[in-house]
């Protein structure tokens, strides 16, 4: 006999153990999404059809439609709910390796219906540990995973706290376009809750995030706007820190350094070291960068060497490698303002040569400054082709802005004058 919930976590749980995806085992009789809704518990299927599924995970009817032991179940829900705690001690301990591998164990096991609560915590808490360890490819699985879970798509506040992780993922890996879409997902699924609820104020910072990032001035000034009426309502310091955060980014973008540096002031104000280390070395890190890309005065460059000297001393604690590049490529941007050619061109190359492939953007950015520090040292030949290559990363990372301000540097140098850098 075919009970419900039972048939779909056993059958769940088999087809994660055999590695064979929902269409896979759907084939040409039934679609993918009829599949997760037996797994989910939501249909019953009829014998033709469990004993189609039997044959193509190769496994006896009778292993699928058993009855369910109910005290056994609740052991294993335990021992899932114990090893999740586990995890998340290991995490609170600083042993993020360990929390990983504890944490994809659970992903592979936590499956079927009535287990279905356990894998969310424990796939969200991965994706969580992942973006610590700045494993972004693999988090970026995790949280498209997330994306097609019951839970998710039954729930706006989880499916926006997922899509706006995922737009941060992808704007971490230097995609802004998709990252852009993410979110506006993840904004579109809170249209119901609160406008200040935690859940959709963290979908709006991830889509102006994700503007700035992709050069949309209009869009992010527009979505500004509505974040800064909000920001005073929202009662965690932490997230009000990081819509004053995201909301100097986008009037960098727009042209207003000024506008902008009190807004990151007042981001600091509420994003304290002791509470979050990393979040405030990174607050440090990108206002400093984005004075010096934005503000030409002296002073400008003073604090911003004031941040990034605050931002190594926290980076150096608890960094990620992305991390510690991004700073140095914030001090190769200092060290080019104050006209010292040797020493941007030994940092970017350093951050050129490091472990791993460099997001196109991140790229981008590095040649464009060498480049500069090429024209400062007189090497003509090495600067035109750091900008060529500067402008080309630009403009496949869809950072079209930068990508015309390198070519538009690179025809100047070409017509005998000084780049308007």
């Amino acid at each position: 006999m075919i009970e419900q919930p039972a048939f779909g976590r056993r059958l769940r749980q088999v087809r994660v153990q055999r590695g064979m995806s929902q269409s896979e085992l759907a084939n040409a009789e039934v679609s993918a999404s009829y599949v997760s809704l037996v797994e989910s518990g939501r249909r019953l299927p009829n014998d033709m059809l469990a004993e189609l599924f039997a044959r193509r995970l190769d496994v006896p009817l009778e292993n699928l439609t058993a009855p369910q032991d109910p005290a056994e179940h609740r052991s294993r829900r335990l021992d899932l709910t114990g090893r999740l705690l586990v995890a998340r001690a290991l995490r609170k301990d600083g042993d993020l390796e360990a929390a990983a591998e504890q944490l994809r164990g659970l992903e592979a096991e936590a499956a079927g219906h009535s287990d279905e609560d356990v894998l969310w915590e424990s796939s969200w808490e991965l994706a969580t540990v992942l973006h610590s360890l700045g494993h972004l490819e693999e988090q970026q699985r995790v949280l498209v995973t997330l994306l097609d879970n019951v839970l998710t798509q039954e729930a706006p506040r989880l499916a926006a706290r997922v899509g706006a992780a995922l737009a941060e993922n992808l704007r971490r890996q230097g995609r802004p376009g998709e990252a852009v879409r993410s979110a506006e997902a993840a904004v579109a699924v809170t249209v119901t809750l609160p406008p200040a609820s935690p859940e959709r104020v963290a979908a709006l910072v991830a889509l102006l995030a994700a503007y700035t990032d992709s050069s949309e001035p209009a869009n992010a000034v527009t979505l500004a706007g509505t974040l800064e009426a909000l920001a005073e309502e929202i009662p965690a310091r932490q997230l009000r820190g990081r819509v004053y955060w995201a909301l100097g980014g986008a009037w960098f973008l727009a042209g207003e350094p000024e506008r902008a540096v009190s807004l990151h002031d007042r981001a600091f104000a509420c994003l304290r070291p002791e509470a979050d280390l990393p979040a405030w070395a990174r607050l440090c890190l990108t206002s400093a960068v984005l004075r010096l890309e934005n503000d030409p005065s002296d002073a400008a460059a003073e604090a911003a060497g004031a941040l990034l000297r605050r931002a190594r001393q926290a980076l150096e604690l608890v960094g990620r490698p992305g991390d510690l590049r991004e700073l140095m490529l914030g001090e190769a941007q200092l060290a080019l303002r104050e006209e010292k050619a040797d020493e941007v061109l030994a940092l970017t190359s350093r951050v050129l040569e490091s472990a791993g492939e460099l997001p196109l953007p991140e790229r981008g950015t590095c040649l464009l400054v060498a480049a500069r520090a090429h024209v400062l040292a007189g090497d003509l030949p090495a600067a035109q082709s750091g900008y060529r290559l500067a402008a080309q990363a630009m403009e496949q990372a869809g950072a079209y802005r930068k990508s015309a301000q390198a070519w538009r540097e690179l025809s100047e140098l070409l017509a005998g004058g000084a780049p308007g850098v």
